[in-house]
């Protein structure tokens, strides 16, 4: 496996512990209570669902496509420069979105952070999509 593969898996592992915990915490009502206390308007239920979902569902996708699609179309990735871009993009926009989710002042860390994740996104899809045609 290559540098980025590596990155894309293990930040997406890191992911899963930090959003297990983080429900584990949200299913017991004395941690519940007291995490919604310290932040108020904090949509703890999207941060923990966000941190699951993109951070390691999405991240664990694209580690394993980066390795396999060009297997399976019997070439090199498109650009690994673009994939090592796109974990750039991708692993500090997942975690930026999950803090504006938490801290109702950090709007601005949402809007960028779910900019930074399409654009990784979209930049993930073409790098695939131009690595298999």
């Amino acid at each position: 496996m290559n540098t980025t593969t590596i990155r894309f898996l293990k930040a997406g592992m890191a992911y899963l512990l930090l959003g297990g915990f983080l429900g584990v915490l949200l299913s017991l009502p004395i941690t519940r209570d007291a995490l919604y206390a310290s932040h108020p308007g904090a949509r703890w239920g999207l941060a923990h669902a966000h941190i699951v979902l993109t951070g390691f569902v999405m991240m664990v996708i694209f580690g394993i496509a980066y390795h396999i699609l060009p297997r399976f179309a019997g070439k090199p990735l498109h650009s690994e420069g673009w994939a090592a871009a796109h974990f750039w993009l991708a692993a500090p926009a997942t975690a930026a979105m999950a803090i504006g989710f938490t801290h109702a002042s950090a709007a601005p860390l949402l809007w960028a952070g779910g900019a930074a994740q399409f654009a990784g996104i979209v930049l993930g899809v073409v790098n695939l999509w131009w690595t298999i045609r």
